[in-house]
């Protein structure tokens, strides 16, 4: 098969391939566990080493990201490369040749990596990180959920509220959940999460904070409504240190990053 045939549509790659013998096998008779092995170590030809997931997971999110045109502005590459400006730029150069990003055809000089959108090849790849995602990480909400929660201002509109209401909607079933809630004249912002240990599993409360009106709790949920790529982890922490714990990191974060507008 021509490697242009298949990435002509809107399949996940990997869609040539066929199970022989509980194995993936592709075209030229070399077999694999999973068809993340089969593209990972077969076609990018990395080797089976045991930080791979989380290098899936980080393509995942990257091609996700260009995906929805959401990896524009400092702060979400940030949370994307943890800061390291020189690895997102050889990020982005990597990921144009080894095919994913379309640079060409743009302009009479092409495009530049760090503006490129998704080839057919990079989108087909990211359908199918998204379609074997291990159950531990969760797929992100919709890019634009996010920017317009990022975007909405705190006029009298509503818009804000709109936008907090749609995203809420969004990540209805995540494992870990920030949620608005109120409780006779108490606003609450709280996190649940799945207790998974059970046999029966069930969601609790794991962390809460109190305001006395409507607008800073909003301020508070939509500031982390625009870090949703981080609840897991943040629930991780509130669930194996404790609610205080959770809260000392959110304030350090709040305070490093210029209050909850930013």
């Amino acid at each position: 098969m021509d490697r242009r045939d298949r990435h002509s549509g809107e399949l996940p790659w990997g869609w040539w391939l066929r199970v022989r013998g509980g194995k993936i096998e592709d075209e030229d008779g070399r077999t694999w566990s999973t068809v993340r092995d089969a593209f990972w170590e077969g076609e990018l030809g990395f080797p089976d080493v045991h930080f791979a997931p989380e290098q899936h997971e980080l393509m995942t999110r990257v091609l996700t990201a260009i995906d929805g045109r959401w990896l524009l502005g400092d702060e979400r590459r940030h949370d994307l490369f943890g800061g390291d400006m020189l690895f997102w730029r050889f990020y982005q150069c990597w990921l144009s040749s080894i095919g994913m990003l379309d640079t060409a055809h743009r302009t009479s000089f092409g495009t530049a990596p760090l503006e490129a959108p998704l080839s057919p090849e990079g989108r087909s790849v990211m359908l199918m990180l998204q379609a074997t995602r291990e159950p531990a990480w969760e797929r992100m909400p919709i890019a634009e959920v996010v920017e317009a929660v990022a975007a909405a201002g705190r006029g009298a509109d509503g818009g804000r509220e709109a936008a907090l209401r749609e995203f809420e909607r969004s990540v209805g079933f995540r494992r870990h959940l920030f949620a608005r809630e109120r409780v006779g004249r108490t606003h609450l912002v709280t996190l649940t999460g799945i207790a998974a240990e059970a046999r029966m599993p069930t969601r609790r409360v794991s962390w809460s904070q109190a305001f006395t009106d409507e607008t800073g709790r909003d301020d508070l949920f939509a500031w982390l409504a625009r870090r949703v790529d981080r609840w897991d982890d943040w629930g991780r922490l509130a669930h194996g240190r404790g609610a205080d714990a959770l809260t000392r990191h959110l304030l350090e974060l709040i305070v490093q990053e210029g209050g909850l507008r930013a």
